[in-house]
């Protein structure tokens, strides 16, 4: 687990910001209510999209534990030789304890978070080993308000291309998105949240994750297991 003073201030500034709740682990709820005693509804956002903001994960697979920290980074032309190459975006850094890194292109457009482009890096040379872009970008998180009310439900349709190998393929992928729960109490190294949890399922798979306003992503299940161990946000 990374600890540092600037995790200290940042979690600090939270409490300040959302105020106190019971558990105060938890950000409370920000706003103004609706009047009728009823407490004031969180309009934070599900995924803080600064860069600078970065996130550390347990990651179990197998049986193997490993750790990952994901880095928020300026904004810059996605590039590539897909549709969106000179789309602005975030680029958006994972590094792996096996030293393997993922680059991906991200922005905020309207109420949605989407991936236009991801590299997969060897861990051994740096090198590309595969990549991919999507048209249209491909969804991580939808801040709607209608898509955060447990039973929502929507697909996504979009186009997928990967290189890898010096080979061109492509496919159309559907997945459905579903809320299924718009709060629920969850416990991760970093602390016990109260979270939106959102299910992506298509192509015969299936991943769950749990989102906490202003904190971000804190889980995640389905293939492998992400938790967070620690995170630095700013809104």
């Amino acid at each position: 687990m990374r600890t540092s003073f600037r995790l200290t201030l940042v979690a600090l500034m939270g409490v300040l910001t959302f105020g106190c709740g019971e558990d105060s682990s938890v950000p409370a709820p920000s706003g103004e209510g609706d009047g009728d005693g009823s407490p004031p509804i969180n309009l934070s956002p599900l995924l803080p999209w600064t860069a600078g903001n970065r996130w550390i994960y347990r990651v179990t697979e197998d049986g193997e534990v490993s750790e990952k920290e994901t880095i928020l980074g300026e904004v810059e032309a996605v590039g590539g030789t897909g549709p969106n190459r000179d789309t602005l975006a975030n680029k958006v850094t994972t590094l792996k304890s096996s030293g393997a890194r993922t680059l991906s292109w991200q922005a905020v457009v309207d109420s949605r978070l989407v991936r236009y482009r991801e590299q997969s890096l060897r861990a051994s040379t740096g090198t590309v080993k595969s990549e991919e872009h999507w048209e249209p970008a491909k969804l991580h998180v939808d801040e709607a308000p209608e898509h955060a009310v447990a039973g929502a439900s929507w697909l996504e349709t979009y186009e997928e291309t990967e290189l890898a190998d010096g080979a061109s393929s492509g496919s159309t992928v559907r997945e459905r998105w579903t809320v299924l729960s718009a709060s629920e109490s969850v416990t991760v190294p970093a602390g016990t949240f109260e979270a939106v949890v959102l299910q992506k399922a298509g192509g015969g798979t299936a991943k769950t994750y749990w989102f906490v306003r202003g904190i971000g992503k804190v889980k995640e299940e389905g293939g492998q297991t992400e938790e967070l161990v620690s995170y630095e946000v700013l809104p």
